[in-house]
Parts: structure tokens; sequence; C-alpha cells
């Protein structure tokens, strides 16, 4: 298996987008995929889990309604008994008023005067003398009873109202996923791309999200252009020589989409970019083992560009179009290009300059 370094670019490029927009719960690709395959199913699943919240909510209720009736129900039972044994005290101490002499019958009228009103509200609303104390407890008990029927019978609703923040925050990852699906599908693109050129040997080193930048641009003269970085897809390293391969998700529309940058233009500017970079390097002594005594060794990087889905129906100068079910078999049944050594050296070379 090739050695592999470094995450796919687009990949990289979509983790530090979801993460400028708050989320930062996704660090693999794997991990995207199944949050979007499994949106759907997520969703009822957050549903699920509010279901069982609200069936143990009522349960709650039901319980803390029970408790507290008993409760109530053994303090009236306590203040029917007290009350019981009030009206019979007031009874007796009523009769035995009535047995005094008229001096003391004088002395007493007050007191029998309350005495009997008290008896009154006794015989005639005993039943609300009882509750009386309780009434905030008989409204806390009827309050309970409303919520467990208002959860019972609207269940559909409390759970809509439980899952929003959730259902909410899953639509808002899907609604940022969808902003950025240009990077989604290249990320999808280059990771297959990626797994492809893993099954080359291991005298192969695979460089993903290869970028460099320059503190003096590289001048292509034959284009006027000032080149200050490269970002490759995937660079390999390898026996059979060195390629700077583009991969690309595109839909049939976007491959003859004339507004969208050429690929295979931007191959080319990369490849002039790494072939002056090298060559200079090895003139300067920088890469080992490309120097003999007949001189110093040409390294010329070859282009792939790979397509994932939809090919032109043309070939392009310097420029190979493969799939990704071509890419592997290609670079590894080319022509000898690098001894052991060369391949280590360049390799290495390669990997020091990363940015």
């Amino acid at each position: 298996m090739a050695r592999i370094y470094r995450q796919v670019g687009a990949l990289t490029q979509l983790i530090d987008e979801l993460e400028r927009e708050g989320i930062g719960a996704f660090r693999t690709l794997d991990e995207i995929r199944l949050f979007r395959n499994n949106c759907e199913s997520s969703l009822n699943r957050i549903r699920e889990k509010c279901r069982e919240i609200l069936r143990q909510e009522v349960v709650d209720l039901e319980l803390k309604h029970r408790q507290l009736f008993l409760k109530l129900d053994q303090k009236i039972r306590e203040r029917e008994a007290l009350l019981h044994n009030e009206l019979e005290e007031l009874k007796e101490s009523l009769a035995r008023n009535a047995n005094r002499n008229m001096l003391l019958r004088l002395l007493f009228f007050f007191r029998k005067k309350r005495l009997a009103k008290r008896k009154r509200i006794l015989e005639t609303s005993f039943e609300n003398e009882v509750e009386k104390p309780f009434r905030k407890g008989f409204e806390r008990i009827d309050s309970l009873r409303a919520e467990i029927e208002d959860r019972t019978s609207n269940a559909a609703q409390w759970v809509e109202r439980y899952s929003a923040n959730d259902r909410e925050e899953q639509k808002g990852i899907l609604s940022v996923f969808r902003k950025h699906k240009s990077l989604y599908y290249g990320a999808e693109g280059e990771e297959r791309v990626a797994r492809k050129l893993s099954n080359l040997p291991d005298t192969y080193t695979v460089i993903n999200d290869y970028r460099l930048e320059f503190s003096q641009p590289i001048y292509d003269r034959n284009n006027d252009d000032r080149i200050y970085s490269i970002q490759i897809d995937h660079l390999v390293v390898g026996p059979t020589g060195l390629y700077l391969v583009e991969t690309k998700n595109w839909s049939e529309d976007s491959v003859g989409n004339p507004e969208l940058f050429s690929p295979i233009r931007q191959l080319k500017r990369y490849n002039f970019a790494i072939f002056v970079l090298l060559n200079q390097a090895v003139e300067r002594g920088e890469i080992d083992n490309f120097s003999n005594h007949w001189g110093d060794r040409q390294i010329s990087p070859k282009n792939i560009l790979c397509l994932i889905n939809h090919r032109p129906n043309q070939e392009f100068q310097y420029v190979r179009t493969l799939s990704e079910n071509q890419i592997a078999h290609y670079v590894g049944n080319q022509r000898q290009a690098f001894s052991p050594r060369e391949t280590e050296s360049l390799a290495g070379y390669l990997l020091s300059r990363i940015t």
C-alpha cells in the first residue's frame, strides 16, 4: 500500500467552512456522509427521544399527583377528626352553660354567642371548613391533573415542541451543507481517488492537498503568468515518475461550462511551477541522487486529470484524462523513471516543502 500524507483539500476546506458557520462536530468525510444520508432517520430518532421524555414526564407527573393526593387526603382525614372533636366539645360546652345559674350565664353570654356561632358554622359548612386550609393543595392537584391530560391529549404537539431546537439545528446544518455542496462533492471525488491511489505499492508516496507558496513568484514567460502559489489535489511520487493529479467530481453541465476555470490550464500552470522548483533544487544540490558525472537529471512531472462522473470526448496536450478506476493501474504500469534512491530523495524533498 502506498504511503499517504495529508487529508484531501476539499474536505479540509469543507470542515473549515462548517466551523466558520459554528458547526464543529465533523472531522471526517464518513461522519459528514453519514449525517447527510441519515438525516431523516436522525430526525425520527430525535422525535422518538422526545416521545420517551414526554412519556417519562407523564409518569413523573402521575406519581407526583398521587403522592400529593395521598398526603392531602391524610391531612383532610386528620382535620375532619379534629373538627368533629371540636364540634362535640362545643355542644358539651353549650349544654353545660345552659345548666348554670343566671349570674354565670350572664358572665358567659358573649362566649356562648361565639361558641354558638362556631357550632353553627361547623354544622352547616363542615366540608368547607375541612378543606379551607388546603385550597392551594387542591389547586396544585388540579393543575397537575391538567398538565397530565394536556400532555396525554396533545402528545404530538408536545413532541414537536420538545424536538424543535434539535430539528432546527439539524435543518441548519443541512442548509450549510447545501450552501457548500460543491466542496462536499469535491471532497467525495478527491477521497475516492485518494483511496484508489493508496492501492499503489509502498514504493509510491501520495501527498494529498499539496500546497506551496513562493516568496518570489515563478514567472512563466510564455504565458506572462506569475505563479505565487500552487495547490495540487494529489501529488504522486514513485518509480514510474512524478504525477500531478487534479480531481474533478463534475456533472455533465459543469464539464461543458466554459465559465469554469479549465482544470487543464490549471494543471499545466502548476506543472510549470513544480518543474522549475524541482530542477532548480537539483541544480543547487538540494535533492540528492539526481546528479552524476554526466550532469544534472531533469525532473519532468506528468499531468493527470481524474474525472469522477463525466469526461470530455477529446484528448489534451500534456494531460492524460482518466477515470478513478484507471488511475492506479496507469501510474503503476508506466516505464520506470526513477531509481529507489531517487524516488526517496524526491519524495523527501517534496514533503519538506509543504506549507
